[in-house]
């Protein structure tokens, strides 16, 4: 057993960590009432959610939010606060770098990430979506890339992940042209792998999450670790990784035993 599976909660209760098995974390927005705008409270929470999953290492991440909507993007409300203060370059700096830390740790986890979105879902809360394996969104969402209209710059990890789901010409498009890009398109757009009915998302969620809790745990991770390695490797060294992986796999006993079962014929 890794770290602990003791939930993990935010000073103000809006992000936290539940454990429905001990292999499975569940990562939760719960600013409802604020749409699940993103303060300097939820980034920071964020950002330590991240760093005790990484201690913890799940076999499995889902990624909710509470309330009609998954997440506005950043809180407007701060933004014009740090105007009106003069500290905006200050509220960006730290906001950003807790955001920043929060998107490279779940990128980097070897935790397989399903992600459940629902209603309006704007801003950097797309990079909360975009780190996962899987996304399903609920039929009511419009996705909305405020950056340009806004006067402001894309943030976390969209720029870098967007180019990569779609194409460098749909991502310009997104965030410059197309106001809102609602379910059937994204979906189209190879930006979700599946749609369904609000009420049918945290079903639909459970079910991926329980499919991946039945694979074995080195074929899980090996094939979240070769499919985050491929853009960035060469042939030869992927083709390595390839060949230690599923002598690692071979390994462990769920192998021999799904092997047998395969030949047995059951």
């Amino acid at each position: 057993m890794h770290s602990s599976r003791e939930p993990f909660i935010n000073a103000t209760a809006t992000v936290r960590v539940d454990w429905p098995t001990p292999e499975h974390a569940c990562l939760l927005i719960t600013r409802a009432a604020q749409h699940n705008a993103l303060g300097l409270d939820e980034l920071a929470g964020l950002a330590d959610a991240a760093s005790h999953l990484s201690q913890a290492r799940p076999r499995v991440l889902s990624i909710m939010a509470d309330g009609p909507n998954f997440g506005v993007g950043g809180d407007i409300t701060a933004f014009a606060q740090a105007i009106s203060d003069n500290q905006i370059e200050q509220w960006l700096r730290t906001a950003i770098g807790y955001y920043n830390r929060a998107i490279s740790q779940l990128r980097a986890l070897d935790a397989a990430v399903v992600v459940g979105v629902q209603g309006a879902t704007a801003g950097g809360t797309l990079g909360l979506i975009w780190c996962a394996d899987h996304v399903i969104l609920a039929d009511n969402v419009a996705i909305n890339m405020a950056y340009a209209k806004l006067g402001g710059s894309p943030d976390g990890g969209t720029s870098w992940l967007l180019p990569q789901l779609v194409n460098p010409l749909r991502a310009f498009e997104m965030f410059t042209l197309k106001s809102s890009l609602e379910a059937p398109q994204a979906l189209d757009w190879g930006l979700a792998n599946q749609v369904v009915p609000v009420a049918q998302l945290e079903p639909s969620v459970a079910s991926v999450t329980t499919k991946w809790l039945s694979l074995p745990s080195m074929s899980l991770r090996n094939i979240k670790q070769l499919l985050r390695a491929a853009p960035t490797q060469d042939m030869h060294a992927h083709l390595t990784q390839e060949l230690e992986g599923f002598v690692r796999a071979s390994q462990q006993p769920e192998f021999v035993q799904r092997v047998q079962k395969f030949f047995a014929g059951s």
